[in-house]
Parts: structure tokens; sequence; C-alpha cells
């Protein structure tokens, strides 16, 4: 072996630290070990990618999972408003009962007073009318217009004077469908009496066509069968 020089070893971890600081061809090789990569750091870079697309991943997947789970959901809805749809249409209502919607509808030919005729719809497993939309108004005027007659309907202010409510006990609110100037109960003019039950009027337009009449009058009525 020449004189000033020394046998490097297959590995930098066993070699004399005279090597360190030998010049050889006038090169340096007393850093030598710093450009050696330590398996160490490599494997934390490759951690630190592999976590940042592991995070993105789960993110994407809860992003889809939230959005399938969303339209899940929607799905079920429109489901079951069809269900209900098909229901209806598979119903069928009494002899002499008219079907609308989700419901029948029995219209009296003969005339009693507001009392007498709950209790005629109950006995046939029904109520007086509760109305709930414009399109169910506008049915029942043209049921009550058909046999030009003033119909009692299930509303009443009986039990506290001025607070309307259907026979189911829920409160009127709204849609509301009073003629011109109505309720007035009698408009304090003593042969009208106390007027507490309402009535449909087929001589005022559909959609203002309530007015409050003394529940003793006697007229005809319309039950409602909810399906």
């Amino acid at each position: 072996m020449s004189e000033g020089v020394y046998e490097i070893s297959d590995g930098f971890e066993d070699e004399p630290d005279a090597i360190k600081n030998t010049d050889i061809d006038g090169q340096s090789y007393a850093n030598v070990r710093a450009f050696k990569p330590s398996p160490r750091d490599v494997v934390v870079a490759s951690d630190g990618v592999i976590g940042h697309h592991d995070s993105k991943l789960r993110e994407q997947l809860q992003t889809s999972y939230n959005t399938m789970t969303k339209e899940r959901d929607q799905l079920q809805t429109e489901r079951d408003v069809l269900s209900g749809w098909l229901t209806s249409l598979k119903q069928t209502c009494p002899e002499r009962w008219q079907k609308f919607e989700s419901s029948c509808y029995f219209l009296s030919t003969e005339t009693k007073t507001w009392k007498e005729s709950r209790e005629d719809c109950l006995q046939r497993g029904a109520d007086l009318v509760i109305i709930n939309n414009n399109k169910e108004q506008e049915f029942l005027f043209i049921l009550n217009h058909t046999t030009a007659v003033h119909v009692w309907i299930g509303l009443t202010d009986s039990v506290t004077e001025g607070t309307w409510r259907w026979v189911d006990g829920t409160p009127l609110t709204t849609p509301r469908y009073w003629s011109s100037h109505q309720p007035d109960n009698g408009d304090r003019k003593p042969e009208y009496g106390v007027e507490d039950c309402v009535q449909i009027r087929k001589d005022q337009s559909p959609l203002e066509a309530w007015n409050d009449v003394s529940c003793r009058s006697k007229l005809n009525w319309v039950c409602e069968k909810v399906f």
C-alpha cells in the first residue's frame, strides 16, 4: 500500500478516523458521511406523503358517503309519497260518497242542526268536514252548488266565543274562507240569535263562502272520512 493512502472498507461505519480528513488527488473526504442518506429520513418523508394522501382519500370518501346518504333519504321520501298516492288511488268510497284526494265525502239529502249533523257523521264512521286547503274548499263549494243548498262544516266557536275550532279540536289558523264581513255573530240582531257554527253558502264565491249561523238552524251537511 502506498504511503498516505488507506484502504477503504465497503461501508463508512467502520472507517478509521484518519480517512475522514485525508485528501486524495486534492479532494476532501472529511464530510463523506454527510452525503450518505439516512434510511430513517427516507421513511419519515415517505410516511408524510402517504399520511397526506390517506387524509385526502378519507375526506373524499366521507364526502361521497354524505352525498349518497342524502340521495338515499331523498329517494326514501319520494318512495313514501308515491306509496301514499298509490294507496289513495286504490281506496274506494262507499256508495253515495264522493272521493277527493285522500278523503271520502258524504253530502246529506236531509237537514239537521249542527249537533245532529255531526252525530250522523260519527255514526257513519266519519265527522263533519275539516277544510285544509283551497282545492278542498273549491271541491266542497262545487259539491254544495250542484245541490243548491247551504251545508254545515265542522267549524264552531261554541266553547269560547271568537275562538274557532275544528271538530278534531285544532284551532282555525289558515286558510280561512269567510264571506265579506263574516263572522259577525248575528251582527247583534236578536232575530239571528247566537251564531256559533259555520256553513258554506252556495250564493258566494268559492273562496269566500263561509258564514256563521245559529247552530240550531237546520241545514244539509258534509261528512268527511279520511283514508
